[in-house]
């Protein structure tokens, strides 16, 4: 019980601090960052029901010892399959000359690209200005706390980097990554070649969403991930994965 009190406390800890790290770096309402609240605080709660288990002496029956620990054992080894596979696919670069690229939109502030979506927006611009034939879907629309919708912003982007106008085509009613490829399918021509452009942690579901979507010539284009939140962003990606999993999206 001892080292489970000092496991939990301390991962609550860890957990906690990893939010004010990701509050200062990224700022206030960042994705998934009330994730590390719920678990540092849910942790630092456990941590004390074993410490009090334990002045008591209060013995756990076998049965509910051996679940914990199945349950802890498939759970780590769920996550970390999931997460190899991310890893796998986060390097991926589409071949030259695709008759697409598909740009997955991420969250703004009123009305300023943050990071993250940056990233995939300079990825993007790397390769327009090597294949000059390629057009540009920019996928995205307005949330809480977004001015205007992910698409204008990021083909506001686009347009002050010097990608004309005329090969930017835009997307403003998703929500998800799923409805990101469901509505710019629409866009696309039939038996088109697709490159979708998004951070290399969401490789892997984007392209293969796509695919199941009917979008057979796909391919991952990857982003550079920000280092600091990368801890951030594959743990939710794997929450990601398993709920499209589960909704029949993959």
């Amino acid at each position: 019980m001892n080292i489970l009190f000092w496991v939990c406390l301390i991962f609550g800890i860890m957990s906690l601090l990893y939010y004010f790290i990701i509050m200062i770096h990224a700022g206030f309402g960042s994705t998934f960052s009330w994730f590390w609240i719920a678990v540092g605080l849910g942790s630092i709660l456990m941590s004390m029901a074993f410490r009090y288990l334990e002045e008591n002496e209060i013995m756990i029956p076998s049965f509910w010892s051996y679940m914990m620990i199945a349950i802890f054992l498939v759970g780590i080894s769920t996550f970390a399959t999931i997460v190899g596979i991310l890893l796998y696919h986060a390097r991926q670069k589409a071949e030259q000359g695709m008759d697409y690229l598909l740009v997955l939109g991420a969250q703004i502030r009123g009305t300023r690209i943050t990071k993250s979506l940056k990233k995939r927006l300079d990825t993007a611009i790397t390769y327009l200005n090597s294949n000059s034939r390629t057009l540009v879907i920019v996928s995205g629309g307005k949330g809480v706390g977004e001015m205007i919708t992910e698409a204008e912003a990021m083909k506001q982007y686009l347009v002050v980097k010097g990608i004309e106008s005329s090969r930017i085509i835009k997307e403003d009613k998703s929500t998800n990554t799923n409805e990101n490829i469901l509505y710019s399918k629409l866009k696309i021509k039939e038996n088109a070649s697709v490159a979708i452009v998004t951070n290399g942690f969401h490789i892997f579901r984007a392209t293969s969403i796509a695919k199941k979507r009917g979008i057979a010539q796909v391919q991952g284009l990857a982003a550079p991930t920000d280092r600091l939140l990368s801890i951030n962003y594959y743990v939710r990606e794997v929450a990601g994965v398993m709920k499209d999993k589960l909704f029949g999206n993959l």
